[in-house]
């Protein structure tokens, strides 16, 4: 058995078997106890690093947080804000599981505070839907980024890209739109849509529409309008999304953000079942 396997399985019966940091009426978090002790050794993005505990080096990824990737608009400033707050710091992990890389999934504690909430409440990082079950900090980010938003805080911001002012009107219809369609997700992919409309007619190419995801972007084509009088809809087949060809839409819950040409959030949704 490696080391850094020897860590992940003492992290995971740990984490099972102590007391569980839970989430109050007020959105705000409570740090549990028998977390494990490490040094940031690292930081690798805006949600992700390395921790060096007493058994080995652990590659960690923020549970439910997700940041800004390195093409994309305030990509540097939650880095940098990441590393300002647990580079060579001593942090503790409350461990939740892996992802599909095999890294460690977490929250991170830097003594009283919840390093992943603080990141989603100053707008450098969006929060992810949580789980359906295994995630005792998830509503607490979910109210953490809705406050951020409402702020316009960090990327949220109408001038975090460059100036943008004022931003159109885009509104996301969310009744016209269908985020679950019957049938395999796989096998119906004409059958779900976002639906944009406006309140003036406004040109949207090179505009962005994605997930909360690091994965689904669709790029607007030349010549794409929305305007007063028709919906512009967007399939998850269209040509537009990459990757394409795949279900885009989590059926659990996910966030709908449009941006414009430099990045900037113009609108949002979020939808939870």
């Amino acid at each position: 058995m490696t080391a850094p396997f020897r860590v992940l399985c003492l992290a995971i019966l740990l984490s099972s078997c102590q007391a569980t940091g839970q989430s109050d009426a007020t959105g705000t978090t409570q740090r549990p106890g028998d977390l494990i002790a490490g040094h940031v050794a690292r930081v690798d993005d805006g949600d992700s690093g390395v921790v060096a505990t007493d058994a080995s080096d652990v590659h960690v990824r923020l549970m439910g947080v997700n940041a800004p990737e390195q093409d994309e608009c305030h990509y540097e400033e939650s880095s940098e804000q990441l590393a300002a707050l647990i580079l060579d710091q001593s942090v503790d992990l409350e461990v939740i599981s892996t992802d599909q890389f095999d890294r460690t999934l977490a929250y991170v504690w830097l003594e009283d505070v919840l390093v992943n909430e603080d990141l989603v409440s100053d707008g450098f990082t969006i929060a992810t839907t949580p789980p359906e079950e295994g995630d005792p900090h998830g509503g607490s980010l979910i109210a953490a980024e809705e406050a951020a938003f409402l702020s316009r805080a960090g990327l949220w911001s109408v001038t975090a890209c460059g100036s943008r002012d004022p931003i159109p009107e885009i509104i996301i219809d969310a009744a016209g739109s269908r985020f679950d369609p019957s049938g395999p997700d796989d096998e119906v992919l004409a059958d779900e849509w976002v639906a944009l409309r406006s309140t003036e007619t406004v040109e949207v190419a090179g505009w962005t529409i994605r997930d909360e995801s690091s994965e689904h972007r669709c790029h607007l084509a030349p010549g794409t309008v929305v305007t007063v009088e028709d919906r512009l809809i967007v399939t998850s087949v269209d040509e537009c999304w990459d990757p394409g060809g795949s279900p885009v839409w989590n059926n659990r819950g996910d966030m709908i953000l449009v941006l414009d040409d430099e990045g900037t959030v113009v609108a949002r949704h979020r939808y939870t079942r």
